[in-house]
């Protein structure tokens, strides 16, 4: 009798060669199953809660594979050497990923051409990446046009929705759609899917912020539960606390905590700034930034967040900051890892009253060109940069929290203060898919919280009411 992971690799093996028969068709053929809209949310089922495989076991529940057999290896080499054939046994392949993670994704690469290179020398690998385009705009980048962009691509979750709409994105091959939803949590699989089918590979769990802070000022969680506390005393440290008010992405956490809502659905973007709810998180604003110089630091200037809050721990200027996980290395360097506190968000004062301020919470994750020339070669690097094993050292060298189960459950993963700061802070986080798209980034709401900062906070409630109903009139189009 064959054993079920014998049949479950005949099978899987199956999928691969009719995947690699759909990828020579033209893209209306291709995409016909593609029935999602942008509506339609990506956090809704966790991938393959509704679908068949073709024996008729439900994809969440079949058996994955060991992708890295011997005879998975050959197989797909197998593969790779058919789509070399079409261009002279090159596969050229361009990677887009964010300049941060440029050097540690090629370390990657590296690593993949070493276990996919050819036994006979029938192919070869030409495989760029870049960090030009960054995981904020790569997908509207793909949209623009996919048949000049990157085979393989980083994202925020945040913009699925609209690259499935646009029949731009490859649905994850079956060959790795059983792994992909072993590896990872619900929620990380959930955000990768539509209609509980798999687009993207989840990649990092941390697409969101929370508070780093330096526990020589502030001894622990008790000391930083609210912003005008902590300010207070920073200021009496000569430091400050950094929270950026002139990037929308930050800013937005403001707003949510005063009742602003900022949704995402059907296609359309809505927002209510214009309202009591937005001119109370305005105010907040102004509150914060009558500190600036006394304790808050509302904006990154020129230098860029993340060189702002690397320059302010190195120097000694700076005693917290709302920022993310991929500056949790650099602030250890700066101040030395025993000093590094983390938390979820402080308070902020809205309407007389301390709120928890909330926050935007995402994923970051990997997608495949619907154009690129080279499916299997592009789904095998995809899923390759973010098996466990790859997640679990992008932790250890970038600080990213990983979104598989095995490298969540290492012991120094689950140690770490960013991972519980995270966790606390999800209970205030806003996934991003749900709430924004171009349409708002492409707005002033970094721009107000600019001259907010930029006047330190004294602008009368009129110039505030014009300015939110300016952004509602940008937005709700």
């Amino acid at each position: 009798m064959v054993s079920k992971s014998k049949r479950v690799l005949a099978l899987v093996l199956t999928a691969m060669m009719a995947s690699a028969a759909l990828a020579g068709c033209g893209p209306t053929e291709v995409t016909q199953t593609q029935n999602s809209t942008a509506g339609e949310t990506t956090e809704s089922k966790a991938a393959g809660d509704s679908a068949e495989s073709g024996d008729g076991e439900s994809k969440a529940s079949a058996e994955a594979v060991d992708i890295y057999s011997d005879e998975m290896i050959k197989n797909v080499k197998d593969k790779m050497k058919e789509e070399a054939a079409q261009t002279d046994g090159v596969i050229s392949l361009k990677v887009w990923c964010s300049g941060d993670d440029l050097q540690f994704e090629k370390k990657l690469i590296k690593e993949f051409e070493e276990k996919y290179k050819s036994d006979d020398g029938s192919y070869s690998f030409k495989i760029k990446a870049s960090g030009a385009i960054g995981e904020d705009n790569a997908g509207g980048k793909i949209i623009e046009s996919p048949q000049d962009g990157a085979d393989v691509f980083n994202f925020a979750d945040d913009q699925l929705s609209t690259l499935v709409e646009a029949k731009a994105i490859a649905q994850v091959s079956d060959v790795f759609q059983n792994n992909l939803i072993a590896n990872n949590t619900e929620d990380a699989v959930g955000v990768c899917s539509i209609n509980g089918t798999p687009y993207a590979f989840p990649k990092t769990s941390d697409n969101g912020y929370f508070l780093y802070y330096d526990k020589r000022v502030f001894k622990d969680d008790s000391e930083v539960a609210s912003f005008d506390d902590m300010i207070q005393k920073a200021n009496s440290n000569k430091k400050s606390v950094y929270f950026n008010l002139t990037n929308g992405w930050y800013n937005a956490g403001v707003y949510f905590t005063a009742g602003v809502k900022i949704e995402y659905k059907d296609g359309k973007q809505t927002t209510t700034f214009d309202s009591d709810e937005g001119l109370a998180a305005a105010k907040a604003m102004c509150h914060l930034a009558e500190s600036s110089d006394k304790g808050f630091l509302g904006t990154a200037g020129s230098s860029g967040d993340n060189a702002a809050v690397q320059k302010g721990f190195k120097e000694g200027t700076l005693a917290a900051a709302v920022i993310g996980t991929w500056m949790g290395p650099a602030i250890k360097e700066a101040i030395g890892e025993e000093n590094v506190g983390a938390a979820k968000l402080p308070t902020i004062l809205i309407n007389g009253e301390q709120k928890q301020t909330e926050s935007f919470g995402g994923y970051k994750i990997v997608g495949v060109n619907q154009f690129s020339k080279y499916q299997i070669t592009s789904q095998a690097l995809a899923y390759f940069l973010t098996n466990p094993e790859s997640q679990l050292k992008r932790y250890n060298e970038r600080g990213l929290i990983p979104t598989s189960n095995e490298a969540l459950a290492d012991e120094k993963v689950k140690v770490d203060p960013a991972l519980k700061a995270i966790n606390d802070q999800k209970a205030y986080a806003h996934a991003q898919g749900k709430s924004v798209s171009g349409v708002f980034w492409a707005s002033n709401v970094g721009g107000f919280g600019g001259e907010i900062v930029a006047a330190k906070g004294k602008i009368d409630d009129a110039a505030l009411k014009k300015s939110l109903k300016d952004l509602d009139e940008q937005i709700n189009k």
